[in-house]
């Protein structure tokens, strides 16, 4: 009989910098209030998946989620750096406006597409997407192929869990309501296929 997992990817809650609609990327930003009311509403989530395991990004946004989020279950939560968001390097803290402003428009829709010729694009001193990629599909492979648990919550980032869709061909395209704040986003991995992780969509 296979082994099937449940992977739950959630995103942060608010930020005064997602409030303003600043790129965070690796800037370690707290949760507002907003987004702490956020968190503690993904706690009747959490019991309704039965989650079993918690591991988070070591960016605040995130950590702080997991912990409000999954208060009552009392378990421990499972800290990775390969889990932040992606760095924008010299966006970093831009409004969408600024960094067309110092980088273009063009630069900006470079930045959203994962078409192949725009994969290795990247901002000064960040990360490209297709770096990106491969460290967070590394890093969630890693946890679903070796957790002894089948209900997995994963408290990250909205581009890393975007670009989770796109590292297994099943990319969905720029919208800044689907991977919102608070959103969880549920993936399945089986044993008889244990390099691929199936997007089942926002829960």
């Amino acid at each position: 009989m296979s082994k099937i997992k449940n992977l739950y990817l959630i995103r942060h809650g608010e930020t005064d910098w997602n409030q303003t609609r600043r790129f965070q990327g690796q800037s370690d930003i707290p949760l507002n209030a907003a987004g702490k009311i956020q968190a503690a509403e993904l706690a009747s989530v959490m019991n309704q998946f039965k989650i079993e395991t918690v591991y988070a990004s070591d960016l605040v946004r995130a950590y702080e989620t997991a912990q409000i989020a999954v208060s009552d279950l009392r378990l421990s939560i499972h800290r990775d750096s390969r889990l932040r968001e992606t760095n924008v390097g010299e966006a970093e803290g831009l409004t969408i406006d600024e960094l067309v402003a110092k980088f273009s428009e063009e630069a900006l829709l470079k930045w959203r597409s994962y078409e192949e010729h725009n994969m290795d694009f990247k901002f000064k001193n960040g990360e490209s997407k297709r770096q990106m990629m491969v460290r967070i599909r590394d890093v969630v492979l890693e946890i679903a192929q070796n957790s002894t648990q089948s209900n997995i919550a994963i408290f990250c980032h909205g581009m890393v869990m975007r670009a989770l869709t796109f590292a297994f061909q099943q990319g969905v395209g720029w919208d800044h309501q689907v991977f919102c704040n608070g959103s969880v986003h549920h993936f399945v991995w089986k044993d008889v296929r244990p390099e691929y992780l199936k997007y089942i969509g926002k829960v």
